[in-house]
């Protein structure tokens, strides 16, 4: 298992289970890599990042991705449109507060204690999709 995996199936909002430590470049370039994938679908999209089984994060990651940040703000078109964090570590919940601290996000943030107070709705209206006829909520894994 990858520290971080990626879950479509409720597209436009894309789960991201985060889980241990990043062990090497290699994991964490994976992570950044599947992001700008996403931005290749040229599809606007929002983001729940499960945070709560996240371990140490080397510093080293928390500037790549500032750097990384950086690049997506240099596209012509935004396709994030908003993010769920959830976080219950105050040290996962800082190292957030630091990335922004140096770079701002691309788009608007949420944070939350656990997924229950996901405003699932919300985040479909920031896509700007229809809701009428569609299936979709958290799985078990963001309970």
């Amino acid at each position: 298992m990858m520290w971080a995996e990626f879950d479509y199936s409720s597209f436009p909002i894309v789960n991201v289970v985060m889980d241990g430590i990043i062990k090497n470049d290699e994991e964490f370039d994976d992570f950044i890599n599947k992001w700008r994938k996403l931005y290749d679908r040229k599809m606007y999209f929002t983001f729940i990042f499960d945070t709560r089984k996240v371990g140490w994060v080397n510093p080293k990651y928390a500037y790549k991705m500032t750097k990384f940040i950086s690049e997506l703000k240099n596209k012509d078109k935004q396709y994030l449109k908003g993010s769920s964090i959830i976080v219950d570590s105050i040290w996962i919940k800082t190292l957030f507060m630091f990335i922004f601290s140096i770079q701002s996000p691309v788009c608007p943030i949420e944070y939350h204690e656990t997924a229950r107070t996901i405003d699932v709705e919300k985040l479909m209206d920031k896509t700007s999709l229809n809701l009428d006829g569609l299936r979709f909520g958290l799985d078990s894994r963001f309970n």
